[in-house]
């Protein structure tokens, strides 16, 4: 099987990432590399969208092998998907991704061991949190 093609599995069933991200592009890219990646992801939008996603999660009392999380949203900070998220779901991996420079949101994800990813986002790295994300499943 080609490397691009290398099945990303938590036993027999593909790892499921929640991407959480404002840009369409962005989003689209992402979703689809991890689909090439044989992973299988949802997107929202906002905030709100996501924390929706994440109580319909629970109901179905299902989860997601991880979250990747813009820091700029329209309706709040990733960091606030990221600490509910956390709320229910304190073992499942998490990272951040932003734009920006800020040095805030650098202290803040190292002080609770999130990787932070800076845009434009270097797949080597993404693949390597998904390496993790397998290994510690």
């Amino acid at each position: 099987m080609e490397a691009g093609r290398r099945a990303r599995q938590v036993g027999e069933r593909q790892l499921r990432l929640m991407i959480v991200e404002d840009d369409p592009g962005v989003g689209y890219a992402v979703s689809r590399w991890l689909s090439e990646q044989n992973v299988r992801s949802v997107l929202a939008t906002t905030t709100h969208e996501a924390m929706e996603m994440l109580r319909d999660v629970l109901f179905i009392e299902s989860a997601f092998d991880g979250v990747l999380v813009d820091y700029n949203l329209p309706d709040a900070t990733g960091m606030r998907v990221i600490q509910e998220f956390r709320d229910e779901f304190p073992r499942v991996p998490v990272a951040l991704m932003t734009g920006g420079s800020d040095i805030s949101v650098e202290v803040w994800s190292r002080s609770r061991a999130i990787p932070l990813f800076r845009k434009p986002l270097k797949l080597e790295e993404l693949q390597s949190w998904l390496d993790r994300i397998k290994e510690s499943a």
